[in-house]
């Protein structure tokens, strides 16, 4: 029976103790790699003994690319198959978010612009009451009633306006949805900042040092070279 386009097989059956013999030699080279370099000689067998372990290490990682391969293939091909219908309801997820926020975000809004509206009644109430008090208080001044004046005076000083209650968003909670508050800070202004918040951009001062060799001059950095052995099988 063919195999049907788009579909992937896997079989993969692996014999421990067979895959472990194609192994059985690396501690005699672990062993050989045991050396010191004090002269001409041991360096040119340390050269053969890098190139010898290089070696084998390559041809070992075939071995486990032949055991790997089907299976980072069947992955792919699993990854290709469940990725666009994924990617469609994660559209329609976020789509069905942002109307949510969008409409909790109104609420908030118009809870907020009602309790303004709230409060700004009850600061017209206590001006109104104040000035109706200012009214009483020149009358008595003017009549001489000193003593109804102060009474009135503190009556006057006692009137603050209400605090109204916290008017809650209309928006009723529905089962297992919630919301929660993402802070994030952005930089206005770098100057401004502390030392402790500046970080240096190490990936581009190292691309830098190694396409110049360090001949540039950069205030606050040094340049330093580190040489790095590399063999040929």
């Amino acid at each position: 029976m063919a195999k049907q386009e788009g579909t992937a097989n896997i079989n993969v059956n692996i014999n421990t103790q067979e895959e472990l013999k194609k192994t059985s030699d690396v501690p005699a080279l672990l062993k050989k790699a045991e050396l010191t370099i004090s002269n001409q000689k041991e360096y040119e067998i340390a050269g053969d003994v890098l190139k010898e372990v290089k070696s084998r290490s390559k041809e070992l990682d075939e071995e486990r690319k032949k055991i790997t391969k089907p299976i980072d293939d069947a992955k792919t091909a699993v990854m290709n198959l469940f990725k666009p219908p994924i990617e469609l309801l994660k559209k329609a997820e976020d789509k069905i978010k942002s109307l949510m926020l969008g409409y909790t975000t109104e609420q908030e809004r118009v809870a907020r612009e009602k309790q303004i509206e709230l409060q700004k009644i009850a600061d017209a109430q206590a001006e109104k009451e104040k000035k109706a008090l200012e009214a009483k208080i020149a009358r008595a001044e003017a009549s001489g009633k000193t003593d109804k004046a102060e009474e009135l005076k503190n009556q006057k000083e006692n009137i603050v306006p209400i605090d109204v209650p916290v008017i809650a968003p209309q928006v009723e909670k529905v089962s297992g949805i919630s919301y929660r508050d993402k802070w994030t800070a952005e930089v206005v202004d770098f100057k401004a900042l502390s030392d402790e918040w500046k970080l240096p951009n190490q990936q581009a001062l190292d691309r830098t040092a190694q396409a110049t060799k360090g001949s540039i001059t950069i205030p606050g950095v040094k340049f330093k070279c580190e040489k790095i052995v590399a063999s040929r099988m």
